[in-house]
């Protein structure tokens, strides 16, 4: 299926952006006293050696030639519509050069002209492209886009300055990036190796098309192997979603580069779950469920990226068990590597007694282990290939990692015998050279072996070869997921109202109860009057808990407004006399006393936040004053499926400490808790786009009883 035919809901011109037959630019110029933009895009178009027709549009220039091409005034004078156009002028031509590409029926059109103006402004020109996407048909990318390129089709319909004559080199990678100068980065960073891209995308502003219908269109598009995203924010998170696990599905492993994860983001939010699960752990929790491979800079993002479009899947497609062997010329670099593998989790066998024979009958060098210093061979290749062949019988080993470094005259015939045994295993072979010349370079690109120029750049690059591959061992709870995502029912936005509200212990804890969620047995006294707590803290059952209650009150046990283990009637009155004071003394209003049956388990904090992208977010971790002190969480976006929230359980380290059984304590019943996780998240679900925030903090774990202690609310 083509790029267009996933994206435009109309079924005309399928094929025109996947092989656009006639490309017209409008604000083409000579690149001398004229627009440098629409110079460029003109240029690298030409150079690039498109086998599109194309027709530069300039009225001031009408009648002249530019690179030999007769220029055109308007879209309209051309000899027949184009299938493709790129908007280069000043704002003010932008919207009508849209609406007549509309009514001539251009397929698509890729707008590089930004925004200008007040703020307003931008927004009704945002609005109009939107509004001329929707209503026409066309497939609008931009504003502010650097444009559009292809090398299997040697398109390049860009500004980019860093492609070698126009040339983009052809490729199965698809890379979308709200980034346009990570695309001429990246053209520039790949040169002229072996790897290639087919479509290179800069969303721009993403008025009409955002990236995650491009997305699925990269996923639809069968000359399309690998994907790569730089993001700078998502606009519709079920969407994008659903791309990543159709790409999943798809077998196309995705990379991604994402920005502003900061703390940032927290600052503003007044619960618990709002402070320790943020844009970092939403991503996180996409990237796990949909198998995406996430970076943390260019460099890694690029090599990690290559990587995959290089080897996505072991020779044989074998497992990829994180079971390393490192070879290295010095011991230093050996142990310095086995800290870096050892540190994402990774095992490095013991070499049997037979591997070290055969390792010494190849190399002449006694004893070696894992990690292995043969530096005694660097002046016999030769050795070198035997001694990696001799590690690959170990069907323990998934992989080898070579240490190297510079070599001198040595250099190229090492990295020859490296090839020379990679060849003939079934191990994935990882190569990091320090000092690696461009001629050692090229010998492992021609061979398809990743190369990097630092030892934990390669072990990230295999950790994602191997992320990649847990993600296709089993696609079906993939496909449940997105299933139940296909069919989830689009929210009518809710009514705004002039602030936020919260809701306190006993509205939240109330409403959880008449859902049917489990809360421990509780009662709320409206007024602080202590012979009627005591009274009531009587019918539930000493031991109590007693809560003051208030819409002013954030954290209660921070100011004193909790009290535990009160054996009796006399502590509960003197417990509300405590409170009555706090009160008073913090002009708390609506206040009210809830008393609660005392509860013991394991405590965790359940909680929802709503994600600005993605939606509801349910996140799993520490409760009760822990929560903030070791903020470690795991999240998930809602909806889900059981089978994601017993892995999200699973993710938690310190968490499933204490689920198993920690010192002694009943280990949880985890099914019983993933069924109310699912409960809960369905509550959730329920009340709409106006909730924005739950705590429910403690909720107490002993077995299979799980009971709800505390609980806050905050709408919008």
């Amino acid at each position: 299926m083509s790029l267009k035919s996933s994206l435009a809901d109309a079924p005309a011109a399928n094929d025109t952006l996947s092989s656009p037959k006639s490309i017209a630019v409008a604000g083409a110029s000579d690149i001398e006293g004229g627009n440098y933009y629409g110079a460029r895009v003109l240029a690298n178009l030409v150079e690039g050696g498109t086998r599109a027709t194309i027709y530069p549009i300039n009225p001031r220039l009408a009648g002249s030639r530019l690179y030999d091409l007769p220029v055109y005034a308007s879209l309209s004078d051309l000899p027949s519509p184009p299938d493709m156009v790129f908007v280069v002028i000043p704002i003010k031509f932008v919207i009508p050069t849209l609406e007549e590409a509309a009514e001539l029926g251009v397929a698509t059109s890729v707008v590089v002209t930004a925004e200008g103006g007040s703020e307003r402004e931008r927004g009704r020109f945002r609005d109009r492209i939107s509004e001329i996407g929707r209503t026409s048909g066309m497939r609008v990318i931009g504003p502010n886009s650097m444009g559009l390129m292809n090398g299997t089709l040697s398109l390049n319909g860009s500004f980019a300055s860093g492609t070698i004559g126009g040339r983009v080199p052809p490729g199965n990678i698809a890379c979308l990036s709200q980034s346009g100068a990570t695309l001429s980065a990246m053209l520039q960073w790949f040169g002229d190796s072996k790897v290639g891209f087919s479509w290179l995308i800069s969303t721009g502003d993403e008025s009409a098309t955002g990236i995650e219908q491009l997305m699925q269109a990269m996923v639809d598009d069968a000359e399309v192997r690998s994907i790569m995203l730089f993001l700078e924010g998502i606009g519709d998170g079920a969407a994008f979603r659903r791309a990543a696990l159709a790409a999943r599905m798809a077998g196309k492993p995705v990379t991604m580069l994402q920005v502003g994860k900061s703390e940032k983001g927290r600052e503003a939010v007044k619960s618990h779950t709002g402070r320790v699960a943020g844009t970092r752990e939403v991503f996180a929790a996409i990237a796990h469920e949909t198998g995406i491979i996430e970076t943390e800079s260019f460099v890694e993002f690029f090599g990690t990226a290559r990587t995959m479009a290089q080897r996505p899947r072991r020779p044989g497609a074998l497992p990829r068990n994180r079971r390393a062997a490192v070879v290295s010329v010095s011991g230093g670099a050996a142990s310095l590597s086995a800290d870096q593998i050892y540190s994402l989790g990774w095992e490095l066998p013991e070499f049997s007694p037979s591997m070290v024979a055969a390792i010494a009958d190849a190399t002449g060098q006694a004893g070696v282990r894992n990690p292995a210093d043969i530096g005694g061979t660097w002046r016999n290749p030769e050795k070198m290939t035997h001694a990696i062949r001799a590690i690959a019988k170990d069907d323990g080993i998934d992989t080898i990692f070579l240490s190297m470094g510079a070599g001198g005259v040595f250099a190229e015939g090492v990295a020859q015998a490296i090839v020379k045994a990679a060849k003939a295993i079934t191990q994935d072979v990882f190569v990091a050279w320090v000092g690696m010349s461009d001629i050692v370079r090229k010998i492992f690109d021609d061979a398809d072996i990743p190369a990097f120029a630092d030892f934990p750049l390669a072990v990230r690059a295999a950790e994602a070869c191997a992320t990649f591959s847990e993600s296709q061992a089993d696609l079906t709870e993939a496909a449940v997921l997105l299933q139940v995502l296909s069919e989830m029912p689009t929210q009518p936005p809710a009514a705004p109202i002039a602030e936020p509200s919260i809701w306190t212990v006993a509205e939240a804890l109330g409403d959880l109860r008449k859902a049917g969620l489990p809360c421990a047995a509780f009662d709320v006294v409206d007024e602080l009057d202590p012979k009627e707590v005591a009274a009531r803290a009587a019918k539930i059952g000493f031991p109590v808990a007693l809560k003051l209650s208030s819409p002013d009150l954030n954290h209660k046990s921070d100011d004193g407004g909790v009290a535990i283990r009160l054996a009796d009637g006399p502590a509960v009155e003197a417990a509300v006399e405590t409170f009555k004071a706090i009160a008073s003394r913090k002009r708390l209003t609506d206040t009210s006393a809830l008393v609660q049956k005392m509860e013991h388990g394991v405590e965790l904090l359940v909680g929802i936040k709503r994600d600005p992208s993605f939606g509801l977010v349910l996140v799993v971790g520490l409760g009760g004053t822990l929560a903030e002190l070791h903020s470690e969480v795991a999240a998930t976006v809602l909806p889900t499926t059981p089978f994601m929230l017993r892995n999200l359980l699973s993710r938690n380290s310190r968490l499933n400490m204490l689920l198993d059984g920690y010192r002694g304590q009943p280990a949880a019943d985890r099914e019983a808790l993933v069924s109310f996780l699912a409960d809960f998240a369905r509550w959730a679900l329920g009340k709409g786009e106006a909730l924005q925030e739950v705590d429910l903090n403690p909720v107490m774990v002993s077995g299979g009883k799980i009971s709800i202690v505390d609980a806050r609310a905050i709408w919008n």
